[in-house]
């Protein structure tokens, strides 16, 4: 299996607190402001903000972004096994169940980074989860390609990286939705809390960031 990084981030004492990162166009760098100090997991281009661990499931993805990811300390994974190869980069097999999986050689697939990345939190011992980031729907639709507002936190993908997939009346991102409303955290003794104002995911209860964060303890310096 090609891991150079072992699931190891969190010092014995330390709360096992993982704030995840999505890209939607809520973020703000406020938020990201907010967690410093705390372990940090993002998806796609929010390795942008020096996360500690990033995963990307896309073969073109990683082709488009090496020269910049690369200078990045993060931890990064993928279960595209060529793009492992290719870069020297953590490869985790993805397989197609619902929910998350606890055997850490594994991630369920789910059609979605996001998803994933939860996996990999889990694997990492994270116990209690934030989201930000995670609008889960684009907003101002007018059509399933055509939308009034940014899509991503970031801007607009280059071309090739676009993915438009099918969306509610108000842009919600059905498909994956379903996806994620499989993950029960009971199941495996964790927390996961939706920071994200106005998410279109609500299998998770909802809370601000800065009430979250006041129930965790940082790591000691």
């Amino acid at each position: 299996m090609l891991q150079k990084n072992k699931f190891e981030l969190f010092s014995e004492d330390e709360d096992r607190v993982g704030i995840v990162i999505g890209t939607g166009p809520s973020l703000t760098s406020e938020q990201i402001d907010q967690c410093k100090g705390f372990k940090t997991f993002g998806i796609n281009r929010a390795y942008q903000f020096d996360v500690d661990v990033m995963l990307a499931c896309n073969f073109d993805f990683w082709d488009h972004y090496w020269n910049d990811i690369k200078k990045f300390k993060c931890h990064k994974w993928t279960p595209r096994i060529e793009s492992a190869k290719k870069y020297g980069i953590n490869y985790i097999e993805e397989i197609w169940r619902p929910g998350l999986s606890t055997d850490n050689n594994f991630i369920h697939a789910h059609h979605g980074s996001g998803p994933q990345i939860l996996n990999l939190a889990l694997h990492y011992g994270v116990k209690r989860m934030a989201l930000i980031g995670w609008d889960m729907k684009f907003p101002g639709k007018v059509s399933d390609r055509e939308y009034t507002e940014k899509r991503h936190y970031f801007g607009e993908y280059p071309a090739q990286l676009q993915h438009w997939p099918r969306t509610g009346t108000n842009g919600e991102m059905t498909g994956l939705i379903k996806e994620v409303e499989t993950i029960k955290p009971s199941d495996y003794g964790i927390e996961i809390i939706n920071c994200t104002p106005e998410s279109a995911l609500k299998c998770f209860p909802f809370q601000s960031l800065s009430e979250f964060l006041s129930g965790s303890k940082l790591p000691k310096a």
